[in-house]
């Protein structure tokens, strides 16, 4: 994992001291609705209306951007009192459960076309640190993880001035299996505004 956020961050350095200086660049703040898949949603099942996510990129040639991405989700559900099985442990009682997402990312996006209405495809690779509550009166079950993520994306931009844009999308994070979790997947969907600059 430490071989990952090293390349990560030569990576990202490479971003941000190439030599297209002069490119234009894009930063973005979306609000993040999260659907939780495997792992995720044994834990978690309910849908996340509680997500952001921040973007900055940096044109490297025409239609192609590069960049890093990062966002920050909570996913909670409340259990009905019930027993609740873990490892060799039976309790009872009333559940809260809670993830918090951390995914972190390279990513490069592909334009198609120019115009008001512009759609993109997307592919980030990085990781995600998911630290997971299960709170039982007194009790507290603590687990923190790292995966190496794999995330999708595809949206729309519609142009709203000469240097903003509105940005929908949705990217699917795919956290890998490791030794000591099992893998999950997050489903984002992405509404917010993208500001231009040169």
């Amino acid at each position: 994992m430490k071989k990952t956020i090293i390349l990560l961050s030569l990576l990202t350095a490479g971003v941000f001291i190439s030599s297209y200086v002069s490119a234009q660049s894009f930063t973005s703040l979306q609000y993040t609705v999260g659907i939780p898949f495997g792992g995720l949603k044994d834990h978690t099942n309910k849908v996340s209306g509680r997500g952001f996510t921040f973007e900055f990129h940096k044109e490297v040639a025409p239609a192609l951007s590069v960049g890093v991405n990062v966002g920050y989700s909570v996913f909670y559900e409340h259990k009905p009192y019930g027993s609740y099985t873990r490892n060799n442990a039976t309790l009872t009682g009333i559940q809260y459960r809670y993830n918090n997402v951390f995914p972190m990312l390279v990513n490069a996006h592909y334009a198609f076309g120019e115009g008001m209405i512009v759609p993109y495809i997307g592919l980030g690779l990085g990781t995600v640190y998911d630290l997971r509550n299960t709170n039982m009166g007194l009790y507290t079950i603590e687990e923190n993880n790292w995966h190496f993520l794999i995330s999708p994306e595809a949206g729309l931009l519609f142009d709203v001035s000469a240097g903003t844009s509105i940005k929908l999308n949705v990217k699917y994070d795919n956290a890998v299996k490791t030794q000591e979790a099992d893998g999950f997947g997050n489903l984002n969907i992405c509404l917010g505004f993208v500001f231009n600059s040169w």
